[in-house]
């Protein structure tokens, strides 16, 4: 079977296209390949390219030490055979430094520097094998990888090989992205499934639902109670037996139903509605552990002083996004979609009072906004309820001007940046799956992408130091890297910053400094700083991290610095309970 977990663009959610991760006795094995689903080439013609990427990763804590990898593609023109020849195939891993060779039988070679190298739980290999022509036989192929290891320390190698099943479609066979309308929606509410298949059988399942919808491109699921799971399930007959393919999107509820035997709190409960029990009972609760409804709350920091002050909760009600930040002429500015409306407020700070604009700009999905300022403009960016994504200024602090299209992406936009001559943006593109893209615009109102960051956690984001753009994201299970990009943005250079944070990385500059902060693994807000240089052969000198406040939060809040101090908005961290 042949799966892709990827998600409804709205709402924004993890996005991954790799089969379920295959487990060895040492190892785990994540394998994709682009495009999907995979078909065969025609009968005639150029053959269609294909790019494959393993991800290894330990399954114990304790790293252990690979040599060469090797990973056997079957060559020839039969269904068992997935290359139709070797000519024009590449190899790389990610960390790069590995030499790689590829034999005419389809044999590739990763041999890492020096012959060994670890892998452990939380950084582990990625072996990519690109451009590989998919000869023109439907079936399954069988990718063969074998890894000599041993634990540090040891003398004697052990060997493990696990086979990794590729599935070639009939040409005619597609099984387009599945999309959810609205991707939150209310307690018993409904929700709209398109998509566009063809060549095959199609099934919908989700629930204890499961419906043909072979010749169908649409169908709406009424009184969904809790987050649920919709998948479209493809399938095609060949000679090597059934094939079948899997989209996948994931709905939100915005209080949604539990069914548990039994419940856990170690913070605190969200409800606003309980359930009955056995007999008339009912749990009862400190209000010091209730928290009703996620809102926004804000708080304060002084990177000079080291001190926060306590989350304090804004008078916006529950939230379906998390919020934007921009300073223009001297106001906070702040965009975010709330529950149940398909419009974005935007609302402003004067360092005293929130005020709430009269014309924001326009209908919206529960989705990432985007929002920065471009000499003395505000840009933000967003998604529309038909699941787009546009861009509007404002020239004048109080109106938007017109929607402008930009790249739909699967996850949204993520962050914008304005480098004083140009804006940059990153997304999660449709057309490079599994990867994030860092795009620029140009002067014909068009987005071109500059580079793209496979393997990359959560979103990207972008700050700027003096004059070089800065982009974070984190990689391999919450590493944080830094990429630098001068003069041509089109070129950088990358540094680990050698810690890892549990969700999105946020940053702000602040004078020549810039502020970097994000949760760890107990979802306590550290925060770091760059020393204010720009060197330009060595890495950028930061702080150690320290912690922000005492208040865990499960979301990384937007940044902004406004008068002086670090402003920090988000929907967790809540405002410090009463009484």
């Amino acid at each position: 079977m042949t799966t892709d977990t990827t998600p409804s663009p709205a709402p924004a959610s993890a996005a991954s296209q790799e089969t379920p991760p295959t487990a060895g006795g040492e190892l785990r094995y994540a394998l994709s390949a682009e495009p999907f689903p995979l078909s065969a080439s025609e009968p005639s013609g150029a053959y269609r390219k294909t790019d494959l990427m393993i991800v290894l990763s330990r399954r114990a804590a304790a790293a252990l030490e690979c040599g060469a990898i090797t990973i056997s593609v079957p060559v020839g023109s039969g269904s068992a055979a997935l290359a139709a020849e070797t000519a024009g195939m590449r190899a790389s891993t990610d960390p790069p430094g590995w030499n790689t060779t590829i034999a005419a039988s389809g044999l590739v070679t990763f041999t890492p520097p020096g012959g060994t190298a670890q892998i452990g739980k939380e950084n582990g290999v990625a072996l990519s094998v690109s451009t590989v022509p998919v000869n023109r036989t439907v079936g399954r192929a069988v990718l063969t990888v074998t890894v000599p290891w041993r634990l540090p320390g040891e003398s004697s190698w052990s060997t493990e090989t696990v086979e990794l099943p590729v599935t070639k479609f009939p040409p005619a066979f597609s099984l387009g992205e599945l999309y959810a309308s609205p991707g939150q929606i209310a307690h018993n509410g409904s929700v709209t499934l398109t998509w566009q298949a063809s060549g095959g059988s199609f099934q919908l399942i989700y629930g204890k639902t499961d419906i043909s919808v072979t010749g169908r491109n649409t169908h709406t699921a009424h009184n969904i109670t809790s987050d649920t799971l919709f998948q479209l399930r493809g399938t095609s007959s060949s000679a090597s037996g059934e094939l079948e393919a899997v989209r996948s999107a994931w709905v939100t509820v915005d209080v949604p139903d539990i069914v548990t035997q039994s419940l856990t709190a170690t913070r605190g409960i969200a409800t606003d509605r309980l359930a009955g029990l056995t007999g008339n009972s009912v749990p009862v609760f400190n209000a010091r552990t209730m928290e009703y409804r996620p809102e926004l709350s804000m708080r304060t920091y002084d990177p000079l002083r080291r001190s926060a002050t306590a989350p304090v909760r804004l008078p916006f009600g529950r939230v379906a996004s998390a919020p934007a930040l921009a300073v223009h002429d001297g106001k906070l500015h702040m965009l975010f979609c709330p529950y149940g409306r398909e419009q974005l407020t935007w609302a402003t700070y004067d360092g005293s009072t929130w005020q709430t604009m009269p014309n924001p700009p326009g209908p919206a999905a529960p989705a990432l906004v985007a929002l920065t300022t471009m000499g003395t403009s505000l840009v933000c960016a967003h998604g529309t309820p038909d699941g787009q994504y546009v861009m509007r200024t404002s020239t004048d602090g109080t109106t938007w001007g017109a929607a402008s299209p930009m790249p739909t992406p699967r996850g949204g936009v993520v962050s914008l940046c304005w480098q004083g001559s140009a804006l940059y943006a990153t997304m999660n593109p449709k057309e490079f799956r599994g990867t994030q893209g860092f795009y620029r615009y140009e002067a014909q109102q068009e987005w071109r992408m500059l580079n793209y960051f496979p393997l990359a956690d959560g979103s990207l984001e972008l700050a700027m130091r003096g004059e070089t753009l800065l982009l974070f994201h984190r990689y391999n299970k919450g590493r944080i890297w830094v990429s630098r990009r001068r003069t041509d943005p089109s070129e950088s250079d990358a540094e680990i910053l050698h810690v890892r944070a549990s969700d999105n990385v946020r940053a702000v500059p602040y004078g020549r400094r810039v502020l970097v902060v994000f949760p760890d693994s107990e979802g306590t807000l550290q925060a770091m700083s760059s020393d204010g240089t720009e060197p330009t052969n060595a890495p950028t000198v930061w702080s150690t991290p320290v912690p922000v406040d005492e208040y865990p939060v499960t979301e990384t809040p937007a940044l902004a610095w406004y008068r002086d101090r670090i402003v920090a908005i988000g929907r967790s961290g809540a405002a410090v309970p009463e009484g």
